[in-house]
């Protein structure tokens, strides 16, 4: 992998991971439980569907959306990419890196959305 774009896809994956702790630390705070507690992504989601933060069906799918794309990141992204066969493939690189800029987008709108609709300064400012 030409080390520009493996250094830039490394940083974009942990801006991503960094920005997803923010929204289960937003979603924990809004339910008033411990923000460090050790949950999973998965069950601070289905505990805020229980909760009714999420205001209707749109908003719920946007978070199932991000659980889904940020396990497929931390589970099987890399490997499902093969991006050891694909380091000098720069067309494949830069659509990769243009994946999680989106993807980093999408998170950090959720988690600017989840904020204001609490009526809080965002915790994270991404």
């Amino acid at each position: 992998m030409q080390i520009t774009y493996q250094m830039e896809i490394y940083e974009k994956v942990g801006h991503i991971i960094k920005a997803v702790e923010y929204i289960e630390y937003n979603l924990l705070d809004r339910m008033g439980h411990n923000t460090f507690e050790n949950m999973t992504l998965g069950e601070i989601t289905a505990m805020a569907r229980r909760h009714n933060i999420l205001h209707d069906d749109f908003e719920e799918q946007r978070l199932q959306d991000i659980l889904n794309k940020r396990n497929d990141l931390i589970h099987q992204y890399f490997k499902r990419k093969d991006f050891e066969a694909n380091a000098h493939n720069v067309p494949f690189l830069q659509h990769e890196l243009n994946y999680l800029q989106s993807f980093y987008q999408e998170v950090s709108d959720f988690n600017n959305w989840l904020c204001s609709s609490a009526g809080k300064k965002n915790v994270e400012s991404i």
